[in-house]
């Protein structure tokens, strides 16, 4: 069999011509016997290929003793065997002349160090013969319009068809696909593909994200995150799906750090830091989530409805108490509640009084007899009125269920803006569910999932307004960062980086004896503050290094002695002392930059001073950025009216502010690789001006 003399097209990886199964058999028990059974029972388009060297047939398909005696190079061979037996397999497949070997063997680099060397050696192997891996430690894919159920997962017996639609998965987790395919199943989700990716070892899942864009079915692709591999490529590829009009919503573990070690012990990978993972997914269009079940059901949401267009969220509800809840839930998820036009309030007012012609609508609120044309008219009133951009409806036990689905129906097939309904019937309303999924109109069952759809639309419509964040302007001044020596820095290093790129900062100088630092502060200007410079010390405060508000020389001089004993206390060596200016009043930030392994310098900008741990409001972007986005990021957080002006308080020098923090994002970002973190806090902004007051910088 000729070798192949190029990479297979993922595109034939995801649709492929033919397919070889390792260890083919009819014993549904085993792993080739899943495989088997779901390739030929759910209508495989391409070509089964069974091997197996005790069976002349399988199912009723020719076998073949040998991946090495097939009569054609397929597409793709499911790779399902022991370890000890994996390199000799993969080796076989690429002289077969295979284009993709889908690898289920687990417990590689996953799981020890000599399992990650054998998972290097097979992707070494396929590589020489141009021949791609998918996993290992993967539980295949499921390609409904190909027909393709390639994978071990139960779910897909369970649901006993394959539901095509404009819905991709790319998940790191192959048990979660199985459990998303019976979910989607139960809720008439259409599915364009679910691919897994393990370990990703050669494929990953930037290669699936890329071919889903492309694919003309696929209108949302949903992924499951674990490690990013490539965060420049995934950052692009945000882009170009919502430059096609192509949503994509991620679930990504690691929030927590209990997630990120289930994450590592999962798949091998480095889950990395959420915080980034976040940002890069917030400036580039990407919906993040919190439920992969909710993702999956928000994703056929959003493929069945049309796009969002201005206005807010119009409610109809069932019952007044659930529906008091609902605005609670959608308050909090930050859903945008539309007012009713006069208009609206019109044709309302023919069936509800004054008192219940709000948003929601309460159904069950009408004045007189009860008829269906009662629902009709409220539910079209809302629909039609010009500042609702989507119609929500949630349903729960009520009279005339099926005629009121009806209205929802007629009214999802008009198609001018989307329409989330919520059946909040459980068993009750069995009928009523599948009335609704053989018309095949998305819905959920819980009304955080309608919650987290409306805001992933929300979100996607206001982004598509916006754009991915634009490349900043250098300020001027700024460039050439000099990194001094490697390890924790002094604040006065520091702070000599800060000034090469512009950042103002509180007058300094430098002590060695009382008698200097009573000169600096006369030079200076009363009141000052004294820090003790102590090499490896973070928290100088902690330690009794820090006095402030010191009003003259007998203060300043009994400060300089309560110092030097911490110094000899501590063994911090020969006291150096920084004698400052003391900058009263204003409010007090927190700017720090961390330099995180995947996505680069991450910056963080908040409230601080000693509260930043207790408060933690804070905000993050990618650095760098410009003065423009550093203020929207200040406005972002919940203390913004500090900076504002608030209650009779001046306004803050918020320009100011905002400059600095720029520059000090710009230093971050040309330190590049050497930079682990710096921090300044607290930069204090007051009417006048912004100054970084104290600071601490790690270079690697």
């Amino acid at each position: 069999m000729p070798l192949r003399s190029e990479l297979m097209p993922v595109a034939n990886i995801i649709r492929p011509r033919s397919v070889a199964v390792i260890g083919a058999t009819e014993d549904y028990v085993k792993f080739g016997g899943r495989f088997t059974h779901h390739l030929v029972e759910l209508g495989f388009k391409g070509r089964f290929i069974p091997v197996n060297p005790r069976r002349a047939e399988v199912l009723g398909h020719k076998a073949f003793p040998s991946i090495l005696e097939l009569d054609e190079m397929p597409d793709l061979a499911l790779v399902a065997v022991p370890s000890d037996l994996l390199r000799q397999t993969v080796d076989e497949c690429g002289r077969a002349g295979v284009g993709a070997c889908i690898v289920v063997t687990a417990q590689l680099s996953e799981f020890s160090e000599e399992g990650a060397a054998l998972e290097r050696e097979i992707v070494e192997v396929a590589r020489s013969y141009n021949m791609r891996l998918v996993g290992p430690n993967c539980m295949g894919l499921i390609v409904p319009p190909h027909g393709m159920g390639l994978t071990s997962s139960q779910t897909l017996r369970y649901a006993c068809r394959l539901n095509s639609g404009s819905v991709a998965l790319v998940s790191q987790s192959g048990a979660l696909m199985g459990s998303l395919f019976a979910v989607a199943t139960d809720h008439g989700v259409g599915l364009s593909g679910m691919v897994t990716v393990g370990n990703q070892a050669d494929m990953e899942m930037c290669d699936f994200l890329e071919a889903f864009i492309a694919d003309e079915d696929t209108r949302v692709v949903c992924l499951y995150v674990e490690g990013v591999k490539s965060p420049d490529r995934f950052r692009e590829l945000a882009r170009s799906a919502q430059a096609k009009g192509k949503t994509i919503l991620a679930v990504k573990a690691g929030a927590t750090e209990a997630g990120t070690a289930m994450a590592r012990s999962h798949t091998g990978s480095i889950a990395g830091s959420y915080t980034a993972f976040e940002t890069a997914c917030r400036e580039n269009g990407v919906v993040i989530l919190d439920d992969a079940e909710a993702m999956i059901l928000c994703a056929n949401i959003i493929a069945k409805n049309p796009p969002m267009g201005p206005g807010a969220t119009g409610i109809v509800v069932s019952s007044g108490g659930g529906g008091a809840v609902l605005i609670d839930r959608l308050t909090d998820k930050g859903v945008p509640l539309a007012r009713w036009t006069e208009a609206t309030h019109q044709r309302l007012d023919h069936d509800y009084g004054s008192g219940h012609r709000n948003n929601p609508i309460d159904l069950g609120a009408h004045k007189g007899k009860l008829d269906i044309s009662v629902f009709r008219r409220a539910v079209e009133a809302v629909y039609e009125d010009p500042g609702v951009s989507a119609l929500f409806y949630m349903m729960t036990p009520q009279p005339l269920m099926p005629e009121t689905i009806d209205i929802i129906l007629d009214l999802h097939r008009r198609g001018d803006k989307p329409v989330v309904l919520c059946l909040n019937t459980s068993r009750f309303g069995e009928d009523v569910r599948q009335q609704v999924l053989a018309a095949k109109m998305p819905f959920v069952s819980r009304n955080d999932d309608a919650a987290r759809a409306l805001k992933a639309m929300f979100h996607a419509r206001d982004f598509a307004r916006t754009g991915p964040k634009p490349a900043p302007q250098r300020p001027a001044g700024t460039g050439g960062a000099k990194a001094g020596r490697a390890g924790l820095l002094t604040e006065p290093e520091v702070k000599a980086m800060l000034a090469s790129y512009g950042v103002p900062q509180p007058a300094a100088r430098a002590a060695r004896t009382a008698e200097e630092a009573v000169a600096a502060a006369k030079d200076i200007g009363y009141p000052v503050v004294l820090k003790g410079v102590a090499e490896g010390v973070v928290h100088k405060s902690d330690l009794g290094l820090v006095k402030v508000g010191l009003a003259d020389e007998v203060a300043l001089r009994a400060a300089v002695a309560e110092v030097a004993e911490v110094f000899a206390r501590e063994k911090l060596g020969v006291p150096l002392f920084d004698v400052q200016q003391m900058v009263e009043g204003g409010v007090e930030l927190i700017v720090g930059v961390q330099n995180d392994a995947s996505f680069g310098p991450q910056l963080m900008v908040g409230f601080g001073g000693i509260f930043v741990e207790i408060l933690k409001d804070v905000a993050f972007a990618s650095a760098p950025v410009s003065p423009a986005e550093a203020e929207a990021m200040l406005k972002r957080l919940k203390m913004w009216p500090l900076l504002a002006g608030v209650r009779g308080r001046p306004a803050m020098d918020v320009a100011a502010a905002c400059e600095a923090v720029a520059r000090i994002s710009w230093l971050a970002a040309d330190l590049g690789d050497r930079l682990v973190d710096i921090e300044v806090n607290p930069l204090k902004v007051t009417p006048s001006g912004a100054w970084a007051v104290d600071g601490r910088a790690t270079l690697s």
